[in-house]
C-alpha cells in the first residue's frame, strides 16, 4: 500500500461534518492511516518532532489559560497538527476537556465548532504538506492510450446510433459499433474484450429501452455492463454518455460526464471537443460546416 491523497480527503471531509462522538474517531482513524502508509517523508517526521514545542501549549494564568495563535504559518500548521494528534491519541474525553479548556463555552458542541474552525484548516494544509513531500503516493498512472477509435455502445435506439456514425464520418473520425461485429462462437465478455483493443475512446448512448418495476426507464443492461468495462479500460476521462429523453441514470454512474441529447445538436460539438481534448482525431471544422 501507499498514501493515497483520497483517503486522506475523505477523512478530513468526514471530520469536517463530524458528530461530537465520531470526532476523536475520525481523528484517529486519519494518524492510524498515516502511520501505517507514511514511508520516509521528511515532512511528516518534521511535524512529528515538532510536537515538543507544543508540550506546554496552552500556557496558564492563574485561573484561565492564556493562548494566541503562532506568528507564523508554519508554526500554526505544527500546533494543529500536535492538537489533532493529541486528540487521536487521547479521545473523546480529552477532545471535550480541550476544547473546552480553551474556548470556556457551557455548551460542548460550540466549543468543539470553534476548535475546528480555528485549527482544521491548518491542520489539512498540514496534511496536504505530508502528501506533497511523500515519496510513495498512491497515484493512478497515467494510462498509455494509443487508440484512435471511438467505439459506439447502444441499444434500441438505431436512430441516435446513425446519428452519431454519421457524426463521426464527417468529423474523420475512425468510429466501430461492438454489436455490429461478428461473434465468432465468443460470449459478449470475450467479445468486448477481443473487439475493444484499439479503443481510445467510447460513447454509451442512454435511451429509455426498458421499463422498471417502479414505471421508470432504463438503458439496456449490456449498454451498463460496457460503460464498466470501458470505464476500467480507458478511465472516465475516455467516456461520455449521451443521454436521450427521460432515462434513469444507476446512481454508481453519477460521476460520469454526460451530454444531454437535444434536436438541436448542442451535444454533438460537446461531444466532438471532449474527444479532441483526450487527443483522438477531430475534424471539428468539417463537422460543423455539415451542421
Amino acid at each position: 500500500m501507499a498514501l493515497n491523497p483520497d483517503t486522506i480527503q475523505f477523512l478530513i471531509k468526514q471530520l469536517s461534518k463530524a458528530e461530537l462522538e465520531s470526532f476523536s474517531g475520525i481523528v484517529a482513524q486519519i494518524f492510524s492511516y498515516l502511520d501505517q502508509e507514511v514511508k520516509d517523508n521528511p515532512i511528516f517526521d518534521k511535524y512529528e518532532a515538532e510536537r515538543k514545542l507544543w508540550e506546554e501549549w496552552p500556557g496558564q494564568d492563574t485561573y484561565r489559560p492564556v493562548w494566541t495563535l503562532p506568528k507564523t504559518w508554519e508554526l500554526s500548521k505544527s500546533l494543529a497538527y500536535d492538537i489533532y494528534r493529541r486528540i487521536g491519541e487521547q479521545g473523546y474525553e480529552f477532545g471535550l476537556d480541550f476544547s473546552a479548556t480553551l474556548f470556556g463555552e457551557d455548551n460542548v458542541a460550540v466549543n468543539f465548532d470553534k476548535l475546528n474552525n480555528t485549527f482544521l484548516e491548518y491542520f489539512t494544509q498540514a496534511l496536504q504538506d505530508i502528501i506533497n513531500a511523500n515519496p510513495e503516493v498512491d497515484k493512478e498512472k497515467p494510462r498509455s492510450i494509443k487508440g484512435n477509435t471511438a467505439f459506439i455502445v447502444h441499444g434500441h435506439d438505431h436512430d441516435l446510433k446513425n446519428e452519431v456514425l454519421l457524426l463521426f464520418k464527417r468529423a474523420g473520425v475512425n468510429a466501430w459499433v461492438l454489436h455490429e461485429q461478428a461473434d465468432r462462437g465468443r460470449t459478449i465478455i470475450d467479445k468486448l474484450i477481443e473487439e475493444t483493443s484499439p479503443a481510445g475512446y467510447a460513447i454509451a448512448l442512454l435511451t429509455p429501452d426498458d421499463l422498471t418495476l417502479d414505471g421508470n426507464n432504463r438503458a439496456r443492461q449490456n449498454v451498463i455492463l460496457e460503460i464498466g468495462y470501458f470505464i476500467g479500460k480507458l478511465g472516465k476521462e475516455r467516456l461520455r454518455m449521451i443521454v436521450k429523453g427521460n432515462v434513469e441514470i444507476p446512481s454508481d454512474l453519477w460521476g460520469v460526464l454526460y451530454e444531454k441529447y437535444d434536436e438541436g445538436g448542442a451535444w454533438k460539438i460537446k461531444l466532438l471537443k471532449e474527444m479532441q481534448a483526450v487527443g483522438i482525431y477531430v475534424d471539428l471544422q468539417a463537422a460543423i460546416s455539415s451542421f
